[in-house]
């Protein structure tokens, strides 16, 4: 089994200036002068064109397909993802995709503007309570959607999952005697010691959330927040692989390895390879992982 994990699209949409409100301005004045240009069109044309040589069995996305949630960029967005978005797709929202209250569904009875468009890709939404949990089998796997993000000031972009919900999440794999699952979720779980995130950044609670997720570990934790590569390997503290595939489309730099990475499954372990944008060759090779061994790993 094949998956390809792409995050962080950051879509260059343009729209009027005077269209904007609130957050959104600085938000889309900081997109405009410091990041639009790192993230041409043509980069995402060359990851469709590998993707579908790749012929994934899933194409997973883990979030930010916007930049400041506004209407048009998700109506842009949309119509960019087109070549991907089939049965095969299962997405997430990422910070930037819940900027606003209106976007995130905090005002009004409106759905919220990603479920809005990309809800027949978004997996089986499992009844709860309170809270996010979105299901999508792919064979005997099942790939598992948790939702970290929130509208916050500007300043802002931590996350948040309440223990509700990985109550919620080991239930229902028990319940449906699904032993094989992929936790995806935006925010990371773990940084390599070289990138921590602060306290504005980071997911809150991710060490209680990590701690109760040894009750029945998944296979892989997918995310993205962080824009650069790597992938952890499994270890004592978290028994599962991490993978960050952001950002897919941004031009790399010293800082930012940027890329996606193709998980190859065979019911008992991970083949992982990872891809980025060749300058020689202009299209996405495969290339060198950005790996984390136990001994490495005092990241948290």
């Amino acid at each position: 089994m094949k998956l390809v994990h792409l995050s962080d699209l950051h879509f260059p949409v343009v729209f009027p200036f005077t269209s904007l409100k609130g957050k959104m301005i600085p938000g889309y004045l900081n997109y405009t002068f410091r990041r639009r240009k790192k993230y041409p069109i043509s980069l995402w044309n060359a990851i469709v064109r590998k993707v579908q040589s790749l012929n994934p069995d899933s194409i997973i996305i883990s979030g930010d397909i916007t930049n400041v949630s506004h209407w048009k960029e998700y109506n842009e967005s949309k119509k960019i993802l087109e070549p991907v978005l089939g049965d095969k797709t299962f997405m997430i929202p990422g910070n930037h995709d819940r900027y606003t209250d209106i976007a995130a569904g905090k005002k009004g009875s409106d759905l919220p503007y990603y479920e809005n468009f990309f809800s027949p890709w978004m997996g089986e939404s499992i009844p709860l309570q309170n809270g996010y949990l979105r299901v999508k089998k792919i064979g005997k796997l099942a790939l598992v959607g948790w939702d970290s993000n929130m509208p916050l000031s500007v300043l802002n972009a931590y996350g948040y999952v309440g223990e509700e919900i990985v109550h919620s999440t080991l239930e229902y794999l028990e319940k449906e005697k699904l032993d094989h699952y992929i936790l995806i979720c935006h925010h990371p779980i773990w940084n390599p010691p070289e990138r921590q995130e602060s306290s504005g950044h980071k997911m809150k609670n991710r060490e209680e959330i990590a701690e109760l997720l040894k009750k029945r570990p998944p296979l892989a934790y997918l995310h993205g927040h962080v824009h650069t590569n790597w992938v952890k390997y499994p270890d004592p503290g978290k028994p599962y692989y991490v993978i960050n595939s952001a950002s897919s489309t941004r031009i790399s730099d010293q800082r930012h390895q940027s890329g996606f990475h193709l998980l190859e499954w065979n019911g008992t372990q991970f083949n992982i390879k990872r891809f980025a944008f060749s300058n020689e060759e202009g299209e996405f090779t495969e290339t060198q992982m950005i790996s984390y061994e136990e001994k490495e790993t005092n990241g948290r």
